[in-house]
């Protein structure tokens, strides 16, 4: 047999997912994050999984990772000091930035600029430089170079970014100083910005190649100690980490590239969320993933997440591919405070893994949505198949001093914390949606991770959205997202023509040299020639306009004209479809970028079909509890179900507890579910009476 395992590192969990590829077989675990050290979590994860299980280290054949270290450190600040050298002249491009308004139209704004990566007195300029047609105006000094290198090490800067004007045309310069810094100074880490994005822009190539190198020293610690314990293990298996793009990576390139890896769990589950629609027969919807820190949203259509060419960590502009996923401050572990006095807020801050919430019992004092969830009876006394008691006591005490300033009982002031998470939710799917021109209530709502299900039907009601899909495993999602996609590589080199004068041949040129490098690449990872796809697409952009739309460039069997002139056309379909408007026949299309993705295919689980049982579900029965549903719903006493019984036909109606492993799943009343052949838990909102006869 051959096992592939999984781990993901939560804000409160890890989740490990072992999957037996014969069989199909999935075991799954959670173990306490370790924020201070998050490898010490994924080694603990990984020798429990092995250890419960009875997994031979010689039959894992791959391990495949989703982490937050790189968006942790970013977020903290918490990256190596590092030096920055740039084309004469250019000192204060971080400096100048690009302009931001924070905040909605009508709300009172300001101009803010992120501060710098890198402070000013570590920025070293160079006369080497290129025009922007790629020729060479004065050549590298290897003098300057050795003495700028020196100096860095004699004030002990170990992190180095090269990022010089034009490089994107020829990296011949940035490679060049590159191998001088290595013969002077072999310890330091250097990342070119040639290497991390061949596109134009300075600011966005400068800040992401500075923000690569400044997480460079953490990030291959962090892998190397990885490592270490695979091969103390006797794993020898290929390491895998996934990137913000919903593909994976060979564990040494992101050590190089860690930029790549900024949201690479999230994207994780969006992977997941949408393979659980698909499977499902759900082609829209939209992933809704709720950890103990956050709430991670995206929006996926016909099958497929929106990607984006750049995003946003934090504050910084970052210009790598990703996933489209939005975050708000709203998980279980979300804390409960009073601004002003007076004012009841929830989040952004959370009580994480250490303390976590008062009711974990170790030392947590302030009130979180969890503790408001255990108050309302609506997750039981255990998380984690017991591997967390949770201690009603201490939740009681947390919420009660709360509701001593507010001056409200229990109930009411509990419901108020859930009913505000609830919001701030909602206002996550709102962004993703109806700012979008998309109407959440023709999307169905995939919900995951520890606490998804448990808020699913209450965000569903706020949001008159009326179907539900809970994945068979919700609590691990994103660690099973792990296994279910391929390795990618995105390469890119900006090529600005407009569509009346474009140069068919020089892009076909590109595409080719790009095709051979991405090819060349997944090869020497082991993957042969039938094992590999290539997709080509362009950035474009109406003339004038300063940011792009990417766009698959089809047909690869048609002439290089005829394929432009159908992703020209593609192009105003989809800027009408986002912006809700089209320039065509009004104004030039221009291409700025052409790209190739290349996927190195890997074998996906099987996802077993399940004999259909029947609708009676008396066999998962548990018992009853009292459960405190929101507003005018309120106490009721709610039949409770071991999802791991039910099978698939079966029938719940609403209202309801559904226990299992790694989640809780809140059914309110109203709602109905059940189970299909796939092993999702579909819910549907009940319809009125009234509403039924005037169908009929």
């Amino acid at each position: 047999m051959t096992w592939r395992i999984a781990v993901d590192i939560g804000g409160t969990f890890t989740d490990i997912v072992a999957l037996e590829e014969h069989s199909g077989a999935l075991h799954l675990a959670k173990v306490p994050s370790t924020p201070d050290d998050p490898a010490r979590g994924f080694i603990q994860g990984l020798d429990h999984v092995t250890a419960r299980f009875a997994i031979p280290e010689s039959e894992i054949g791959a391990v495949f990772h989703g982490t937050t270290v790189a968006t942790n450190a970013i977020l903290e600040r918490k990256y190596a000091p590092m030096g920055l050298i740039i084309t004469r002249g250019y000192r204060e491009a971080l400096e100048c930035a690009r302009q931001t308004v924070p905040g909605e139209f009508g709300d009172i704004t300001w101009w803010i600029k992120p501060p710098r990566v890198v402070p000013l007195e570590f920025v070293r300029e160079v006369s080497a430089r290129i025009d922007v047609q790629g020729r060479e105006v004065r050549p590298v000094d290897p003098i300057e170079v050795r003495a700028l290198a020196l100096d860095f090490k004699q004030i002990g800067i170990k992190a180095i970014a090269v990022s010089l004007l034009h490089s994107y045309r020829d990296p011949a310069h940035e490679q060049a100083i590159r191998e001088i810094i290595r013969e002077v100074y072999p310890e330091c880490f250097i990342s070119i910005s040639s290497d991390i994005l061949r596109e134009y822009r300075e600011y966005e190539r400068t800040n992401t190649t500075c923000l690569n190198t400044a997480l460079m020293p953490l990030l291959s610690d962090y892998h190397a100690k990885l490592q270490r314990h695979l091969r103390d293990r006797k794993i020898n298996a290929p390491f895998y980490i996934m990137r913000s793009s919903g593909g994976l990576a060979q564990a040494e390139e992101i050590a190089r590239l860690p930029i790549a890896a900024a949201l690479s769990g999230p994207a994780a589950g969006v992977v997941a969320a949408t393979h659980c629609g698909m499977v499902s027969g759900f082609k829209d919807v939209i992933a809704f993933d709720v950890g103990g820190t956050s709430a991670d949203i995206c929006l996926v259509e016909n099958g497929s997440p929106r990607m984006l060419t750049e995003g946003r960590v934090d504050i910084y502009d970052i210009k790598t591919p990703m996933i489209d996923i939005h975050t708000v401050g709203a998980g279980g572990g979300s804390i409960a405070w009073l601004a002003g006095g007076r004012s009841l807020k929830v989040g952004p801050q959370s009580a994480g893994a250490a303390p976590g919430p008062a009711c974990y019992d170790r030392g947590g004092t302030e009130p979180t949505v969890t503790d408001a969830n255990l108050v309302l009876g609506r997750i039981t006394s255990s998380l984690a198949g017991g591997g967390i008691t949770l201690n009603r006591d201490k939740a009681v005490a947390a919420i009660g001093t709360l509701a001593q300033q507010l001056g409200l009982d229990l109930i009411s002031a509990a419901e108020g914390i859930l009913r505000i998470a609830i919001e701030n939710m909602a206002a996550g799917i709102r962004t993703v949606s109806v700012k979008r021109g998309r109407d959440p209530r023709t999307y169905a709502l995939v919900a995951f991770g520890g606490a998804g299900p448990l808020h699913a039907c209450t965000l569903a009601d706020r949001l008159d959205m009326k179907r539900v899909l809970i994945p068979p495993n919700p609590g691990v999602t994103s660690a099973y997202g792990l296994l279910l996609t391929d390795v990618r590589i995105d390469q890119v080199h900006t090529n600005v023509q407009r569509e009346d004068r474009l140069n068919a041949s020089q892009i076909e040129d590109d595409l080719r040299t790009l095709e051979t490098q991405v090819t060349k690449r997944l090869t020497g990872e082991g993957f042969s020639h039938a094992g590999v796809v290539l997709e080509h697409f362009i950035d474009m952009r109406y003339a004038g306009q300063a940011y792009e739309i990417r766009t698959p460039l089809p047909g690869n069997q048609d002439s290089i004209g005829v394929r432009l002139r159908t992703a020209i056309d593609h192009f105003h379909h989809h800027h009408k479809d986002l912006y809700g408007y089209s320039y065509e026949g009004k104004q030039f299309v221009e291409l700025v970028n052409v790209g190739v993705t290349g996927l190195g295919l890997l074998t996906r689980p099987q996802v077993p079909s399940m004999v259909l049982a029947g609708a009676d579900p008396s066999a998962a029965f548990c018992g009853y509890t009292t459960v405190h549903f929101p507003q005018e719903q309120g106490t009721v006493e709610t039949p409770v179900y071991d999802r791991g019984k039910l099978r698939a036909g079966n029938e719940i109606v609403g209202p309801a507890i559904i226990n299992q492993y790694d989640s809780t799943t809140v059914l309110n009343p109203g709602w109905q579910g059940h189970l299909d052949r796939w092993g999702t838990l579909v819910l549907t909102k009940a319809q009125p009476k009234a509403q039924e006869n005037a169908h009929e």
